[in-house]
């Protein structure tokens, strides 16, 4: 057979028998000989390169896909997958088995397609309608068969967004050489070998192989541990790679690179070693990298600059430990909710934190419940009134803040864009600062990560990552500060914000200026507001950042929101302390 190409296009029956290769290789049927020659052959021909690349991602795809089935998965997903378009180009070769598919595909509920072979057929109908974002310059080498092939799994997300691309979420598969345009928020990828790269947006990235990152722009903490050494992260000017390291690297959108290595080595390569290695197939078959040329070693606490007006060999900076990203920040992670009938969240059940780099979940029965001590809004009504929850109010107005129901709560109390700069007066009526007082059933005791978490409810019309709020300390002391929240943890972009149960707004003609006057007045307007689909989103607190210290003891806190005239306020539905932390044995 002959690989070669012909006026950089193969005719169609070339076309053909390079497709049967690689179902062959695939299989793994070929042999050490053979996938030497298709190995030199697709790196010849860009137009065999793409191509190839396209089938090994629709049968990572595929093979997804059939495992779910096996699992008893979404049948729908299989049913988007098989319908797919065949190319002209394709018909002489798919013509005959496009009925078999389609059987195959109507009876997904039993088969048992395991079979490397039929996973390869399914390949071929649908890789000519891959829309591929094209090759960076350093992916010419041949990657492993892909039905055997491990993935790279995002494990971890904080706000992460995609521009021009569908959400990732945490367990989803990273697709090998995709560009991801990550726009904001922070991203955790895990890599077969047990590396970890911790991605900051803005950052353009891509999965070149099971041990390579190529990093276009954009900032990543690698933690390469044993067993990982070796692994890579290719810039537009440098490779590094791993000696048994943490590093962090960053690339400016003028190419200018900057490596930290924070503990262990790593070596750096310059553009040209990095741009062209391809993998070899020696005459066994093994599967090898060229010697690397020579690189420049950093250790411990070294950093170097390589780009602008630098030569190719770099010049050393001073080392910033602090860029390196050990762990995704301490959180809120998630919450579980039980459900109405219709489907929306009704009461809460549990929550997931993530205290002192380690998860922890805790039912709602663990969490340390509040009273609330003080109510008062701005003087100026608000048109979205102070109640929400059911069509008819309690006896205690209150009684829908300090319940498990996330579809009640006291809303839109007072506050200001700017922090106050003293003490907030709370209980005193008369002179109380407008805001929202509470307090703990039992102390919350300070420790690393939240301590407390608070969930509001937020429609599309309102900002997506949460409406902002102040939260003040009430002790006494000299050495304490507010704290302003700007971004939620669980915003309306999370895959864990869930629709709330029907909910019903309470519209009063005044301003409420107390508890007292909250549980006296009626409102003369109450608005079903189920149709704007509000959703419960949420955010950890820690005690920290108001100034307390390790171990100290908090009973209450104050609220005000942080909005100006125009923007929405604060809407909590939920607040609560965590426990304690239980300290490692």
């Amino acid at each position: 057979m002959s690989l070669s190409k012909e006026n950089d296009k193969p005719d169609n029956d070339q076309h053909l028998e390079f497709l049967e290769w690689v179902v062959r290789y695939q299989d793994g049927a070929l042999t050490p000989a053979e996938v030497a020659k298709l190995s030199e052959s697709i790196s010849q021909d860009p137009a065999k390169r793409k191509l190839f690349r396209r089938m090994q991602i629709r049968t990572t795809a595929i093979h997804d896909l059939l495992r779910l089935e096996a699992f008893g998965q979404s049948n729908r997903l299989l049913d988007h997958e098989l319908q797919v378009s065949i190319s002209p180009e394709e018909v002489p070769f798919a013509a005959g088995r496009l009925a078999r598919h389609k059987i195959l595909a109507s009876r997904r509920r039993t088969f048992l397609l395991t079979g490397a072979t039929t996973l390869a057929l399914l390949v071929l109908f649908g890789v000519m309608t891959w829309k591929w974002p094209g090759p960076s310059p350093a992916m010419t080498q041949l990657p492993a068969p892909a039905a055997d092939a491990q993935q790279v799994i995002l494990v971890e997300e904080i706000r992460a967004k995609f521009f021009g691309q569908g959400t990732l979420n945490s367990g989803d598969v990273v697709q090998p050489l995709q560009d991801y345009l990550l726009q904001s928020g922070l991203v955790k990828l895990r890599f077969p070998s047990g590396a970890i790269a911790i991605l900051e947006a803005p950052s353009i990235f891509q999965v070149a192989t099971q041990d390579r990152l190529v990093l276009n722009t954009g900032a990543c903490s690698v933690h390469a541990p044993p067993g990982a050494e070796g692994f890579e992260v290719i810039t537009p000017l440098t490779k590094v790679v791993d000696r048994g390291t943490r590093f962090y690297v960053r690339v400016q959108e003028n190419n200018e690179t900057e490596v930290h290595v924070i503990e262990g080595a790593a070596d750096l390569y310059p553009t040209a070693t990095a741009s062209v290695d391809p993998l070899i197939a020696d005459a066994s078959g093994a599967v090898r990298r060229p010697a690397d040329a020579e690189a420049t070693r950093l250790t411990n606490g070294e950093a170097i600059r390589v780009g602008g007006f630098l030569d190719s060999s770099g010049q050393r900076m001073k080392f910033h430990s602090e860029t390196y990203r050990a762990q995704l920040p301490d959180r809120l992670v998630d919450y579980q909710a039980s459900y109405t009938p219709q489907g929306t969240a009704d009461e809460l059940t549990s929550v997931t934190v993530q205290r002192n780099g380690q998860l922890h979940s805790y039912s709602a029965e663990e969490l340390i419940p509040i009273e609330v001590a003080s109510f008062r809004a701005d003087s100026t009504p608000d048109a979205n009134g102070y109640l929400c929850g059911f069509q008819n109010k309690p006896d205690r107005p209150e009684e829908w803040l300090e319940d498990r129901k996330l579809a009640t709560g006291l809303i839109n109390f007072g506050g200001q864009p700017a922090p106050l700069a003293g003490r907030p007066v709370s209980n005193s009526h008369s002179e109380e600062t407008p805001g929202l007082g509470i307090r703990f059933l039992t102390p919350v005791v300070n420790h690393a990560g939240p301590d407390l978490v608070l969930f509001e409810i937020q429609s599309f019309s309102n900002q997506p990552d949460g409406d902002p709020f102040h939260i003040y300390p009430l002790a006494d002391r000299t050495d304490l500060k507010p704290f302003t929240v700007t971004k939620f943890d669980l915003t309306m972009d999370s895959p864990a914000a869930r629709e709330v149960a029907p909910l019903w707004s309470h519209r009063f003609p005044t301003s409420i200026g107390s508890l007292a006057e909250l549980k006296e007045a009626e409102s003369p307007i109450k608005v079903d507001v189920s149709p704007l689909h509000f959703h419960v989103i949420g955010v950890g607190i820690d005690l920290s950042d108001l100034g307390f210290a390790e171990g100290d003891e908090v009973n209450e806190l104050f609220l005000q929101h942080a909005a100006d005239e125009k923007a929405s306020k604060l809407d909590p539905v939920f607040i609560a302390g965590l426990p304690p932390l239980i300290p490692d044995k």
